[in-house]
């Protein structure tokens, strides 16, 4: 299995050659030995990342969405209409956490989506939806990906959820956050988990309490931060020397790691 991130930044920078933080998961089919990609997130600036890959639309063989954000589901709209549009209806599977169905098309999709050729359509029309329970998983070319229930935003009582996934991996734990505050009371299970993390972080001068901020990720012990990667960084601010720092590095756009075989 291998980890290939379509871009880096986060939802609102201009970075030349970066894109929004959305990833491709991609392994050879066992059947037939094809490369098959599940794309993780699937935000505004979808079809320009994988263009500067030289993929497109029919590369993509599932999507999984972590959350509602538009630079995470703002490309939906392309690549459903694209499916339906060019290959006659023929729909792929997404996968998302149970809560996250109803307001992704009634907030986000159903204004731009539901009246097609036939009349009023609905995100079933789009995608072969499989949602998932919050504590639970799905399986997509025989790897389980496990749920990660993470907070991205408090506002009052309220909470926006993120969904990052683990995989179990022969060589150990791989952690993949999404976007998510820095909540160690959530995040250090999951860690103590993991012998590879991609970590959400922000390096904005005033921290915005949406995401893990820089200056709270390297209080982490020294072991933790050697097995961490930070990615959906800010292009305003100084961009910090993380291997100086101790971790693992920050994730270039289209840079790939080999996750190896996935149990």
């Amino acid at each position: 299995m291998r980890l290939t991130f379509v871009g880096s930044a986060s939802a609102f920078s201009t970075m030349p050659g970066n894109f929004h933080s959305n990833m491709l998961f991609e392994t050879a089919d066992p059947e037939t030995g094809e490369t098959r990609r599940l794309l993780f997130d699937c935000g505004s600036d979808i079809r320009w990342g994988l263009a500067a890959m030289g993929l497109d639309y029919a590369d993509i063989d599932a999507v999984y969405i972590s959350h509602l954000h538009a630079d995470h589901v703002g490309g939906l709209e392309w690549l459903g209409f694209k499916r339906y549009f060019i290959e006659q209806g023929r729909r792929i599977p997404m996968y998302l956490a149970e809560p996250l169905r109803r307001p992704l098309w009634e907030n986000c999709l159903k204004g731009g989506m539901e009246l097609i050729d036939f009349g009023q359509g609905d995100l079933s029309h789009f995608f072969d939806v499989e949602e998932v329970g919050t504590d639970e998983g799905f399986t997509w070319m025989g790897a389980r990906f496990t749920l990660v229930p993470l907070v991205h935003l408090r506002g009052g009582a309220y909470l926006m959820w993120s969904y990052g996934v683990f995989l179990e991996t022969a060589a150990g734990g791989v952690l993949l956050t999404s976007d998510c505050r820095f909540e160690l009371d959530r995040l250090q299970p999951w860690y103590d988990r993991s012998t590879l993390i991609f970590q959400d972080c922000e390096i904005l001068p005033n921290p915005t309490g949406a995401h893990a901020h820089y200056r709270d990720l390297v209080t982490l012990p020294d072991d933790l931060r050697a097995r961490m990667w930070l990615y959906h960084l800010n292009c305003c601010g100084t961009t910090p020397d993380a291997q100086a720092d101790g971790f693992a590095g920050l994730v270039a756009s289209g840079q790939s790691f080999d996750l190896g075989v996935v149990k």
